[in-house]
């Protein structure tokens, strides 16, 4: 039989010997069923419930009231200080758990920790707080315009809406439980203050009265008897009038005055330093701490994937275009360096154009050169993570970095939902993740004036310190596998040219050489 009328081959050996294996098929089903659940797994896990995982959040309370003279239950007034009571009371509340870390500070040190952005909140008990809520009772009886007691609670927009949401959810159970405390101490003081406002009017009713017999009294004399008679049995009747008289008159508190005393103080909230337009309610800092990190990830797997196409270490595709060059075999170190040098020098315009694009559309950039210089950082130490682990594990190291950089990153980063009311695991790996340092140094740059002690310094270092970490995996991973499993690409290594070819029943391909460089799109590889 001529070769012109030879059977076909089945479709099978057409494709080959793997189309045919149950774990070529099973594997990458696999991993994406990983990706999928580990993924929702520390996302969700970590985000979905922050109010469940509250603790230490840091929150200061400011006590500047001067006091006032309080009516007390025996009718007389004694200097109080409303305002401590307050604050007691709410540092009391907070000692339940240890969800609020509560600071109790002056204004300014209130000030430099929001400046620094170690608060999430600050309440100010003002200065005429015991005055305010001294009036509030006077003002029930004379049915005046008495303010209630106010407390103001100054909150960190630079923690984003979620934190100050949190925040003010954190305060208000303690403000309102302190303010229910003070309201059963003035509603004892509700009956000495009404007591003490029937003698006032019992007081001048009586000193009427007395007047007006005195008066008559002298009338009286100088007329006759008729004219004593009568002013007797006028004094007579008026015998015990001035008190009936007192008692409708004297001013009380009514049944909606009282509910308000029951509950005296209203929390007002404020922003301590307002943002400008731009920042995304708080949240541009992490945004573009967001891309530092996907642009570190994304562009140091495009760049390995390029320069070992062009290594020859795998087919370089790009569109039609599909070539197998002539394999270049280096020592895995000398590899790992040479791509992340690579990435390094590509960083720093890609950093300036970043921050360009990013003023362009309007997101404030003070300190733009320290900006540029924590962007060329924070994606270069991201390289050199990716690149390490690809490095050591190969394929699996992506999705190692998926999982390590992003899945793990995010919950950890402080950003979304602060760090205290996040899951414990989160909190405790946050020191080594890598998105948590850039967010808390970009955040500095961007919101806190780079002030060193606003994350800033701690940022850097954690950077600094994941960038040597990265570093020595690379080289001495790397190192290792060369010794003891030979150079990367060489022949002989991996056995794959042979076992494929028992296999399949090809015979093995020649090594490529400068003058076959590549390997037509159809053509065996």
């Amino acid at each position: 039989m001529t070769p012109k009328h030879a059977p076909a081959p089945s479709f099978r050996a057409r494709l080959g010997r793997p189309f045919g294996q149950f774990g070529f098929w099973l594997l990458p089903m696999l991993a994406v069923l990983a990706v999928g659940v580990i993924g929702t797994a520390l996302y969700l896990g970590g985000l979905s419930s922050p109010d469940k995982h509250f603790k230490e959040f840091p929150i200061a309370v400011i006590n500047q009231d001067k006091g006032a003279d309080v009516p007390q239950a025996d009718g007389r007034t004694s200097r109080e200080n409303l305002g401590k009571d307050l604050v007691q009371k709410f540092a009391d509340k907070a000692a339940e758990d240890d969800k609020i870390d509560l600071r109790q500070l002056s204004m300014d040190e209130a000030r430099e920790q929001l400046d620094r952005g170690e608060l999430y909140a600050a309440v100010e008990v003002p200065e005429s707080f015991s005055e305010d809520t001294v009036s509030l009772i006077e003002g029930s009886l004379t049915r005046g315009n008495a303010a209630r007691p106010e407390v103001t609670v100054y909150t960190d927009p630079q923690a984003g809406s979620l934190g100050t949401r949190l925040a003010t959810g954190a305060v208000e159970p303690g403000v309102q439980e302190a303010s229910k405390a003070l309201g059963e101490q003035l509603t004892q003081s509700v009956a000495p203050a009404e007591e003490q406002a029937y003698n006032r009017v019992l007081q001048q009713l009586q000193q009427s009265q007395q007047q007006q017999s005195q008066q008559l009294q002298r009338q009286a004399a100088q007329g006759g008897p008729e004219v004593q008679q009568f002013a007797q049995q006028v004094q007579k009747s008026q015998q015990g009038s001035a008190e009936q008289i007192a008692k409708e008159l004297s001013p009380t508190v009514s049944s909606v005055a009282k509910d308000t005393l029951k509950d005296p103080v209203s929390m007002v909230s404020k922003a301590y330093n307002d943002l400008p337009e731009g920042t995304a309610l708080g949240m541009s800092a992490f945004y573009y701490s967001i891309l530092l990190l996907v642009v570190g990830f994304s562009g140091s797997v495009a760049l390995n994937l390029l320069m070992d196409g062009r290594m020859g270490m795998a087919p370089f595709e790009m569109g039609p275009v599909f070539r197998d060059h002539t394999r270049a075999v280096l020592p895995r170190p000398v590899g790992y360096l040479m791509k992340w040098l690579t990435f390094v020098v590509a960083a720093a315009p890609t950093s300036a154009l970043m921050m360009w694009v990013a003023s362009s559309v309007g997101m404030p950039v003070p300190h733009g050169f320290l900006v540029f210089l924590l962007g060329w950082f924070a994606m270069s130490t991201v390289s050199a993570i990716v690149l390490a682990l690809l490095s050591v594990g190969g394929s699996v190291g992506m999705l190692v970095s998926m999982v390590y950089l992003v899945f793990m990153g995010l919950p950890s980063a402080g950003a979304v939902v602060p760090l205290e009311a996040v899951p414990g695991f989160f909190r405790a790996i946050a020191p080594i993740e890598p998105l948590h340092h850039i967010f808390t140094s970009v955040r500095s740059a961007l919101f806190f004036d780079a002030i060193p002690e606003a994350g800033l310094t701690t940022g850097v270092i954690g950077l600094a310190i994941m960038l040597v970490v990265a570093l020595a995996v690379g080289l001495l991973g790397g190192w290792g596998y060369d010794k003891w499993v030979g150079l990367r690409g060489a022949e002989g290594v991996g056995r794959h040219t042979a076992e494929s070819a028992a296999i399949t029943g090809r015979k093995p391909q020649p090594s490529r050489t400068a003058e076959n460089p590549t390997v037509p799109s159809g053509a065996s590889a």
